[in-house]
């Protein structure tokens, strides 16, 4: 009896055996990593830290070139596609041969989806067969895939030929941008165990816009952040100091903020601004910069690391992330950094467009303005920035909702929940003899949607 309690004991500290003993989820991604998302990284990071065995599987390999610090925290290994039949022909070719060889029709649907959409294309369907063989390697139960592109194609047409288990998170571009195939995007929306989506108005949009779309499928879970990594500094912040930090694109709407600071300068007020980030409109904004003459106001800072921008989120006096929506009707649906924003105590000014509302509540934890509106919008900063009791309690608040609704611990957890349902589940449906049964489609969904509120 003595010698069995000692082999559990040692069984029980044995790493290999608690690495076994964990859940295991597959994250597949178009491209990991890459530099502006890492919503996902840390995603992952606290999965990991909550006992989670993540396994990731990418489309392509990244071509950014600059990676954040946080992603050396990350214990799992990507592992990469071969995107062309001339990479890995052999190994592409026999993955195909042995879906269709054990499930031909599944694998004729498959086929049959893949050519008679626009959405998908022959490397969705190659990769398909590839991601069915990179799950049953890794002993996946199931997949979980960040936005509902390509990647999202790919585990649908994975469903089909050999039924992988898929959930969604969808945020912005694969939702609004007028290119989206809605259609084929629903179908994928249905095919999945759910998805998740992060604001309840992406949740309405889809309903209203997505034909045939499962209502029961759709849950909103928001972006969440470390609340520990995202803190009040101890130092005073540099007053009259703006800041923006974000892609330089033409939905952070940052042409409207050089504006705001012309009339800022025109107000009489000392008010400097340094956007941090790149883009397509970089040489845009310098050169309206430039025509307003704001060269000694307004600095376009360039990409900086996560290390940057939290010291710089401490130190500012406002916080702008003035969003519009742009021409291709894309929209931001719940801007991370100004989560970050807020857990850093900085004073938030943002507007009226997409989840934004979700974030900040007017007048109390922020200010909100209208889209395209930048007369409103130097008139919001002119108050935070002239008033300094009117900043502190925006300071104070938004910390409190950052706390309230953003941590990431609980809306991390919430989804290592969603996923524990899905692979126990998938358990009882297994005979007892280890065969799986015929397992329908998709799972059913008894708390369909969810939000932090």
């Amino acid at each position: 009896m003595k010698r069995a309690m000692t082999k559990n004991k040692e069984a029980s500290s044995d790493p290999q055996s608690a690495t076994a003993s964990r859940p295991r989820v597959g994250y597949m991604l178009r491209m990991y990593p890459r530099f502006t998302q890492t919503f996902v990284v840390n995603e992952i990071l606290e999965l990991e830290r909550q006992g989670v065995d993540v396994r990731i599987l990418s489309l392509r390999k990244p071509t950014d070139g600059r990676f954040h610090e946080s992603l050396s925290r990350v214990r799992a290994q990507a592992e990469y596609l071969p995107e062309f039949l001339v990479e890995a022909r052999s190994k592409i070719l026999n993955a195909h041969w042995q879906q269709f060889r054990s499930r031909k029709r599944q694998y004729l649907r498959a086929a049959t989806e893949t050519y008679r959409h626009a959405g998908a294309d022959s490397t969705d369907f190659q990769q398909a067969a590839m991601a069915l063989r990179w799950a049953k390697k890794n002993k996946l139960k199931h997949v979980h895939v960040h936005f509902g592109t390509h990647e999202a194609t790919v585990a649908y047409l994975a469903h089909l030929m050999g039924g992988l288990s898929y959930s969604l998170t969808l945020h912005a571009f694969d939702i609004f941008r007028s290119n989206v195939d809605r259609p084929l995007l629903a179908r994928k929306i249905n095919a999945s165990q759910f998805i998740v989506t992060v604001s309840e108005y992406n949740r309405a949009f889809m309903l209203e816009n997505l034909p045939g779309v499962d209502p029961d499928k759709i849950r909103v879970n928001y972006n969440g952040i470390d609340l520990e990594s995202f803190a009040v500094g101890d130092a005073p912040r540099r007053p009259y100091s703006v800041l923006g930090v974000g892609r330089l694109i033409e939905k952070k709407g940052y042409i409207d903020l050089v504006r705001a600071m012309a009339r800022l300068r025109d107000m009489n007020l000392p008010v400097s601004c340094t956007i941090v980030g790149d883009g397509p409109q970089t040489a845009m904004l310098q050169g309206e910069i430039d025509r307003l003459k704001l060269t000694d106001s307004v600095t376009l800072a360039g990409a900086r690391s996560q290390d940057f921008v939290r010291e710089a989120l401490q130190q500012a006096a406002c916080f702008v992330l003035p969003c519009v929506h742009a021409a291709d009707g894309n929209v931001d649906a719940l801007p991370t950094v100004l989560l970050e924003a807020m857990a850093s105590g900085c004073p938030c000014v943002s507007t009226r467009v997409s989840g934004v509302p979700e974030i900040i509540e007017h007048d109390s934890s922020g200010m909100l303005v209208e889209p395209s509106d930048d007369a409103a919008l130097a008139d919001a900063m002119a108050a935070i920035l002239s008033d300094a009791d009117t900043a502190t309690a925006f300071s104070d608040a938004g910390r409190r909702r950052a706390e309230l609704v953003f941590d990431i611990r609980n809306n991390v957890g919430r989804m290592k929940s969603w996923f524990a349902e899905v692979i126990a589940h998938h358990k009882s449906r297994t005979r007892k003899d280890g065969r799986r049964k015929a397992a329908p489609d998709t799972l059913p969904v008894t708390n369909a949607v969810e939000c932090a509120r």
